[in-house]
Order: C-alpha cells, then sequence, then structure tokens
C-alpha cells in the first residue's frame, strides 16, 4: 500500500482500510470478515462460502484502488513482479 501511503497521504496501511479512506465502505460491508486472518480460520474450517464473498471483495477492492491510482499516478510509481514460479 506504498503508493497511497505516499502519492494519496493515506493513514491507513490495510487493503480495506485505504479503500474506505479513500473511496469509501461499500465494499468493505460486503466483506462478512473484518480481518483478513478470519479467513485462513475459514479455510481450515472447510467455510467456503464466507472465503470466496472475501477474497471477490478484495479483487473488487483492490480493482477500484488500481483505476484510482492509475488516474492519478505516473506508471513509474509501479513496479511489476513475475508470477511465475521459480525454478
Amino acid at each position: 500500500m506504498d503508493v497511497f501511503e505516499t502519492r494519496f497521504n493515506t493513514s491507513e496501511d490495510t487493503l480495506s482500510g485505504v479503500y474506505e479512506e479513500l473511496i469509501g465502505a461499500g465494499l468493505n460491508e460486503l466483506d462478512p470478515f473484518t480481518d483478513s486472518s478470519e479467513a485462513v480460520t475459514a479455510w481450515k474450517g472447510g467455510t467456503y462460502e464466507p472465503l470466496i464473498t472475501h477474497n471477490v471483495a478484495d479483487i473488487r477492492r483492490t480493482r477500484a484502488l488500481m483505476e484510482l491510482a492509475e488516474r492519478y499516478c505516473s506508471k513509474s510509481d509501479f513496479s511489476m513482479k513475475s508470477l511465475k514460479p521459480i525454478g
């Protein structure tokens, strides 16, 4: 969340916190978990429906923040990382 902290001067350091600070709480209200660590517990317990809802909310929040950043930040502010497996 460094780009948002430096470019948008946010005080939050979590996805849901930065999203709420810059965009609003809309997608946060859809998330069944107040903390992402609850997703681990859901996974271990086999409770998949709220886990899927949480993951979709995370994807949508990330996309909304990405679209905001694209409007106000230079591409040089972002670094790309490869998702290819090493080995």
